[in-house]
């Protein structure tokens, strides 16, 4: 057969590949011999957006700027009912278990300058997020407990990092500002917020590395997750400060 023919022949296969999804324009040039025949065509551009947690794709025929304004609204609608359930399950809890800790040590007779005062509040704040955690989604979710207790545990383990380091951390940067409630707070959510980071690590390696139990391994993506935790966690440490209306500057 002539190359004409054969070109011809070829197209409405060509055309039947064609997905309908949406499509941008491509000029596509077929040559054979000293022939050559150019068509317009549209090719094929698949939409993805991944959830916040990377396990969920989509896929969709409407035009992308729909899907980015309608993503943007269900995203932003997660992040407000994500954030509500972990000042219920975790933050609330994890202020309550660390004052109320601190309160029995202080009838204890401990000093706020001892490392038992320390270790006694931040054990009693991870016992609070621990609870706290497993009872919001085990309890009231229904979430499986199996997966939710270990959960906790990592969680738990960052939380005893950061709630032993706050008074510490505290003590010394009021004596070195002065009770100065800027420069106390700032270093407050560096220094909690990077012993909150070192415990989640510590977790994975501990609870779902050594022990087995449905943790995360260690890797780059969790990295990255576990230091946006850290610093949403410094930030709360931080603002804990405010609690001493004492200091110059506070605001709050």
């Amino acid at each position: 057969p002539d190359s004409q023919a054969t070109t011809r022949s070829m197209l409405p296969n060509f055309a039947l590949r064609l997905p309908k999804f949406n499509a941008v324009k491509r000029t596509l040039v077929f040559r054979h011999g000293n022939n050559i025949l150019s068509m317009s065509t549209k090719v094929p551009v698949k939409t993805e957006l991944k959830n916040i947690t990377g396990s969920a794709k989509m896929s969709t025929a409407v035009d992308p700027s729909e899907i980015t304004a309608e993503s943007q609204s269900t995203l932003v609608s997660k992040r407000f009912q994500l954030t509500s359930e972990v000042i219920m399950s975790k933050v609330f809890w994890a202020g309550f278990g660390w004052q109320g800790s601190s309160i029995i040590a202080d009838k204890m007779g401990m000093s706020a300058d001892s490392l038992a005062f320390a270790g006694t509040t931040g054990a009693g704040e991870a016992l609070a997020v621990f609870a706290g955690h497993s009872i919001f989604y085990g309890a009231i979710k229904g979430t499986a407990l199996e997966k939710e207790v270990p959960t906790a545990l990592w969680l738990g383990t960052g939380t005893f990092f950061s709630g032993t380091a706050w008074q510490p951390v505290v003590n010394v940067l009021v004596n070195l500002t002065d009770n100065f409630f800027p420069a106390v707070a700032a270093g407050t959510m560096i220094a909690c917020g990077s012993a909150f980071y070192a415990g989640l690590r510590v977790g994975r390696a501990l609870w779902g590395e050594s022990l087995g139990l449905p943790i995360a391994k260690r890797d780059y993506e969790n990295l990255n997750s576990d230091a946006g935790l850290s610093v949403a966690i410094g930030g709360a440490t931080a603002m804990f400060v405010a609690c001493d209306p004492s200091m110059p500057v506070n605001i709050f």
